[in-house]
């Protein structure tokens, strides 16, 4: 099911957005990838940092945390983690 979130006049797509859509916070992002805003739960899995604190990884089109720089796709899941690699 699909909800509102934001007008895509109010987001800037260089970096993530927190929003709350019914009680749930979310973070918004560009994808260059799909081409498109991608949404999923503004929260890290690692440490539970908000993702909307983050940002869009230029050279991966990935979002990437703030807290540890786990770097995230469209899908929300996790592609890179610099503490491994």
């Amino acid at each position: 099911q699909w909800y509102p979130a934001s007008l895509v006049e109010d987001l800037d797509r260089s970096r993530p957005h927190g929003v709350t859509v019914l009680g749930v916070r979310m973070v918004l992002w560009y994808s260059v990838k799909e081409e498109g805003w991608v949404a999923f739960e503004d929260v890290c899995p690692h440490r539970l940092a908000p993702l909307s604190e983050g940002r869009i990884e230029e050279s991966t089109g990935n979002l990437m945390c703030s807290y540890h720089g786990w770097e995230f796709g469209s899908g929300g899941e996790c592609k890179a983690i610099p503490q491994v690699e």
